[in-house]
């Protein structure tokens, strides 16, 4: 079933130069509880459809459909730096969506502690953010975002700020946390692999003005984590795939 669809989306910016046509007749349709990301040359419009699809730009033409009964808390949205504040604790901070949108009550707050004991965080609530690792910091934050309970994450460029290792790892944590929370989620990624190996389908922009160059479709269901994913022969073979179309 449909969660989400762009129709024939546009945007053009206007200012006193003149005019730029940053997105040019974008059609997708994402299905609930599907993981889609966006690849395509720097500058082409990758977070701009993001940014888009959560309402913060309106498309020149076209139009955006939500499937859902309620816009209430709809998207999610995860950015590269977890913008955790020192001054609070682990919970303070994952608490923060819930009080600023006054829904911080005993139901949140059983539903927050579940996930953190689920996603091993519950030991490290009291902590401040020095004082836990980079991956538990990204963990953290992802919570903080499903606190709020969306039903579509949007993810920009997401891991770009962690080490090798540490993505690696907490590629492999947000995946599984994602699949078992049913959440539809869009990354956008300049990590061809990282698309790969977190992915349902893979979109592929063109230069700007972006349109969809390729869809990929990902069949590596039948293994289990990113990391694994990206030992694949499969995985490899798409890779120079999806490289080529970007030259």
């Amino acid at each position: 079933m449909s969660i989400l669809k762009l129709n024939n989306v546009s945007l053009t910016y206007f200012s006193k130069n003149g005019e730029t046509k940053a997105l040019d007749n974008i059609s997708l349709d994402i299905k609930e509880k599907e993981f889609v990301s966006i690849v395509g040359p720097s500058g082409c419009g990758k977070t701009t459809i993001l940014s888009l699809i959560s309402g913060l730009l309106k498309p020149t033409d076209g139009n955006i459909e939500i499937n859902n009964n309620s816009s209430e808390n709809m998207i999610g949205y995860m950015f590269q730096k977890d913008e955790l504040f020192e001054w609070r604790t682990i919970l303070d901070n994952i608490y923060l969506g819930l009080e600023i949108q006054k829904k911080l009550n005993n139901d949140s707050k059983e539903y927050v502690e579940g996930l953190l004991k689920k996603y091993g965080l519950w030991d490290f609530r009291n902590s401040h953010p020095s004082q836990i690792s980079g991956g538990m910091r990204q963990r953290a934050a992802l919570i903080r975002t499903l606190a709020l309970q969306p039903k579509i994450l949007l993810l920009d460029e997401a891991f770009s700020a962690l080490d090798y290792q540490t993505r690696l790892n907490v590629c492999d944590d947000v995946y599984k946390i994602l699949k078992e929370e049913g959440i539809t989620s869009i990354l956008v990624t300049h990590d061809i692999s990282e698309a790969i190996s977190m992915s349902d389908r893979i979109i592929v922009l063109t230069k700007r003005p972006a349109t969809i160059k390729t869809i990929h479709n990902i069949n590596l269901s039948h293994i289990d984590t990113p990391l694994k994913r990206r030992e694949s022969n499969e995985s490899k073979e798409l890779f120079n795939t999806i490289w080529e179309e970007l030259q």
